[in-house]
């Protein structure tokens, strides 16, 4: 800058002798000359005062993009070559095109693109050498760096300076990243049921074997007999509406069937519609596209047995009223919907913290009522575990009718319970012959429904009794359970793909051809996608572990539900030596414990913390390093139920807030945690996690706290970690 401001003076004093040359000492002018230069001098200091804003400007932009460039080649190292791509990568992102003709790259001290170093508009020096473990043989010190230097000069053009010579000005930055080593971190995870409650078809997906995402999936049966049509839909005519065909003689049974209903032989006024509950027509919202939104509720369909029907499907298949786990709701459980709710307005239940009230799922049955006459309405289902939750309403055409309560309590995860199912009678109601659709709206948090009886029958006054159903609901299939949506090739519960799929005895049944819409293979979509979000976290959590350096760096593995358990000790460099401890042993100890991590039971978090402090311990059978830097990393989904007095002074103060014993303990080994010299980072998933909780915890230890609303957040949230961990600046 005084360079610049010394050539303007000169060039001042020039111009200023030019003119008294002119002028011959005369004093005619005089006023004009000085208004001329007053002008040229206010010119010039606009210029460079635009001109130094642009510099500046420049200035901020290379040494902001200089640190995230160095930072990202750091999480890299020490693989030399990636290392250089990722901070080349980063530069580009950030407006520093080095692939351009007038840029210029230097790594390792030699130049490997662009023109020379002094005629490039950019020049960009990446260097990993200088950090090389020099202790090793020079034919093994390649990608041994811990460290990375870049540096960017950019030339500036000026607009206004160039006309005092100046055409352009060079802006440079530096910066210095490292991976730091020697690190022992224990990873504390949360395996309660909780952990699998987003998942959306239990049973739609096992695994096969192979590490996910690979694994079978379990779609609905489409057709035993052909791939071109689904049999089970013979009552259903897309362009002409129900046809029903003739009845003829059902088995050794004393009633007639056709293609919509049972009729029985002798008391021929008496008719007996069946469905099974997972077949529906329609649904108020179109979760074909299975989604997720905080505070709403679905229903869907699961496939993991549990004593449900299975005439048509071997699996047991029932349709589920999945809730919104909020841990502070009032019911305890999730989001149930409440008749004031639904009559005003087809909602469920309000004062949620994020607003509401939340339009309530429903689910349609269409069929064919084969005469005029009044029908009651029977289903087979069981309620969550919560007493408030076991209600279902119904109705017919969209309006609603009435609800049922008192439902036999199913658990509060993981689907159904098999000896939890029971018949009730929801009522009866007038009905024209001709086209008909039963509703089912989600009533309490985790109701279930599995068949489906419409009958003219109530001989014995059934429908006023707790009872079953006149006739025999357990023994006659369902005969028009399938409709518009459940007899289109794209259904996604029939998992359809394009050109369908034959029978073969590895999968004894057909898939649809679906060979149309943006995805036409239905088994992509998310009703297939395993258990979540306990597969997401734990797949998040084996890339965290896998950019670690086994040669310098420790983990080890803590799950816990009701209690916790030390599923890995650290790994591996104390147990076994530099030499021995490779990418393999990790693979062979965390990560396989990772992959066979399952979810169940409640949320002891304290537990969890006592077990991950004992990993890092430094005595014993334990493996911490007394010169390391120890890191805890604790997720959970929920909010702290349920204590283990491992040590007595756990719940003896009110360390939180509400009085809470299991939060009181969180904190009290927070406590012990800092004391130990352990850093606890906290991650909270979901909407039902106690965030503020955790956000206590990581700060009381200098940690820090990141919030995951949904499970494909955790990525981005451990490399996040990972650099606040394992990467720095240093220059």
């Amino acid at each position: 800058m005084v360079k610049v401001i010394a050539r303007m003076a000169q060039r001042a004093q020039e111009l200023c002798s030019e003119w008294r040359e002119m002028l011959g000492g005369r004093q005619r002018g005089q006023s004009l000359v000085l208004l001329i230069f007053m002008f040229v001098g206010i010119l010039a200091f606009v210029g460079l005062g635009i001109d130094l804003g642009w510099v500046y400007v420049e200035r901020v932009r290379v040494a902001q993009a200089a640190d995230a460039s160095a930072l990202a080649g750091a999480s890299e190292l020490p693989l030399e070559g990636a290392a250089h791509a990722r901070a080349l990568a980063y530069l580009q992102e950030n407006g520093y095109d080095y692939t351009g003709s007038s840029a210029s790259v230097v790594v390792d001290g030699s130049q490997v693109s662009g023109p020379p170093v002094d005629e490039a508009d950019t020049v960009i020096w990446i260097d990993t050498s200088y950090s090389r473990d020099t202790s090793l043989p020079p034919n093994q010190q390649a990608n041994t760096a811990d460290r990375i230097r870049v540096r960017v000069r950019q030339q500036v053009f000026m607009t206004f300076m160039q006309f005092v010579g100046f055409r352009n000005f060079p802006v440079e930055a530096s910066a210095e990243a490292e991976n730091i080593s020697n690190i022992d971190t224990v990873l504390v995870f949360d395996r309660s049921g909780s952990m699998e409650f987003d998942t959306i078809c239990y049973g739609c997906w096992e695994r096969s074997g192979e590490e996910y995402p690979g694994g079978d999936i379990y779609p609905l049966l489409w057709s035993n007999h052909t791939i071109a049509s689904a049999d089970h839909c013979a009552g259903w005519d897309p362009s002409g509406g129900y046809n029903c065909g003739g009845y003829q003689r059902y088995l050794s049974t004393s009633y007639d069937v056709n293609n919509c209903n049972y009729r029985h032989r002798t008391y021929t006024d008496r008719y007996y519609v069946v469905v099974e509950a997972e077949e529906y027509s329609r649904l108020s919202a179109d979760y074909h596209n299975w989604g997720y939104t905080p505070y709403y509720t679905f229903w869907a369909v699961q496939r993991n047995g549990k004593g449900a029907y299975y005439e048509r499907d071997t699996r047991g298949t029932y349709l589920s009223h999945h809730p919104y786990a909020e841990y502070r709701s009032t019911s305890g459980l999730g989001v149930a919907c409440t008749w004031n709710d639904l009559i005003n307005g087809r909602y469920c239940r309000r004062g949620l913290p994020a607003g509401g009230p939340y339009a309530a799922p429903r689910a349609d049955y269409d069929f064919y009522a084969p005469s005029s006459d009044t029908y009651y309405i029977w289903i087979r289902g069981q309620g969550g575990n919560q007493g408030g939750n076991r209600h279902i309403f119904w109705g017919m055409g969209g309006t609603p009718m009435g609800q049922e309560d008192g439902f036999p309590r199913g658990p509060y995860y993981d689907g159904a319970s098999a000896g939890s199912w029971d018949w009730r009678c929801l009522g009866d109601t007038y009905l024209h012959q001709g086209d008909q659709t039963l509703n089912l709206w989600a009533g309490g948090a985790g109701f279930d429904v599995d068949r489906i009886v419409i009958t003219t029958d109530d001989s014995g006054n059934r429908c006023y009794y707790d009872s079953s159903p006149p006739g025999s609901p357990d023994d006659y299939p369902p005969n028009n359970g399938r409709t518009d949506w459940a007899c289109s090739s794209c259904d996604p519960r029939f998992a359809g793909r394009p050109g369908g799929h034959e029978w073969t005895p590895a999968e004894p049944y057909y898939r649809p051809d679906c060979s149309v819409g943006g995805s036409p293979d239905q088994r992509n979509d998310d009703i297939y996608d395993d258990e979540q979000p306990i597969r997401t976290a734990l797949e998040a959590a084996k890339h965290f572990i896998s950019r670690m350096n086994p040669r310098f760096d420790q983990v080890g593995y803590v799950r816990y539900s009701s209690n916790a358990e030390i599923a890995s000790e650290l790994q591996c460099v104390r147990r076994l030596g530099t030499e021995d401890c490779t990418a393999q042993v990790i693979t062979d100890t965390v990560l396989y414990e990772l992959e066979r991590t399952t979810a169940d039971g409640s949320t002891n978090i304290a537990h969890g913390m006592h077990q991950g402090i004992e990993v890092l311990s430094t005595v014993g059978d334990h493996y911490g390093r007394p010169g390391a830097a120890h890191v805890m990393i604790l997720m959970t989904d929920g909010e702290a139920n349920r204590y283990s007095n491992c040590d007595a002074a756990c719940d003896d103060e009110d360390l939180w807030p509400d009085g809470d014993a299991a939060k009181d303990c969180v904190v009290y080994y927070a406590r012990k945690a800092r004391d130990n010299a352990i850093v606890i980072y906290t991650i909270s998933l979901g909407w039902s996690a106690d965030r503020e909780l955790m956000e206590y915890t990581a700060e009381l230890t200098g940690g820090y706290h990141r919030w995951a609303p949904t499970p494909d957040k955790l990525d981005e949230i451990f490399d996040e970690l990972y650099q606040r961990i394992f990467l720095r600046l240093i220059g």
